[in-house]
């Protein structure tokens, strides 16, 4: 079994985690919306302690996503693209690999700043990582921002190439990343 990318084909770890990644992004923020639904402030604790987890599980993972995305060869594009594309989808990627460990910092080090701590599910909690200071929480929400939006629009970008690679190109890159043998 192949374990780590390579030219030809990503691993299995690969794709079954960058499914897992994508639907516990959407699960993270369906629950946000819930969340701000919830009638019950207890509701809302529960759900968030939730979400919470869901969060770390998603960091720790991502953790592992990133070091995998800079020590392996990725594999060759399909078909014939335009370098430059090459070029913007992959720093597009790896961009998203640092984000998705950076951003889950950056909402701990808002919530230390602010003196809450960060709950789940059992009656755990993950320790401040920061002291209390409203002018640093400030500081690192504005970085939050920032780096939600340059997320959000490079995962605007990466959706719009695996769209554009299966429905106009029609190409075998989105089958590839479904863990299918493609042709390059």
């Amino acid at each position: 079994m192949q374990l780590r990318d390579n030219g030809l084909r990503f691993s299995p770890i690969t794709v079954v985690l960058h499914w897992v990644v994508a639907l516990s992004l959407l699960a993270i923020l369906c629950l946000q919306v819930v969340i701000g639904q919830a009638s019950s402030e207890a509701g809302r604790t529960s759900l968030e302690h939730l979400q919470n987890l869901m969060g770390l599980i998603l960091f720790l993972v991502s953790i592992y996503r990133f070091w995998a995305r800079i020590t392996s060869y990725h594999p060759l594009p399909v078909g014939t693209p335009n370098p430059i594309e090459v070029i913007i989808s992959r720093s597009v990627a790896a961009a998203l690999a640092l984000a998705m460990v950076l951003l889950p910092v950056a909402v701990w080090a808002s919530r230390s700043a602010a003196g809450e701590g960060v709950g789940l599910p059992g009656g755990f909690s993950i320790p401040a990582l920061l002291p209390t200071n409203a002018a640093l929480k400030q500081v690192v929400d504005v970085l939050f921002d920032i780096g939600a939006w340059a997320f959000l629009t490079g995962l605007a970008l990466h959706v719009f190439g695996a769209l554009k690679n299966h429905f106009l190109l029609k190409n075998n890159t989105l089958k590839r990343m479904l863990g299918k043998h493609v042709e390059l």
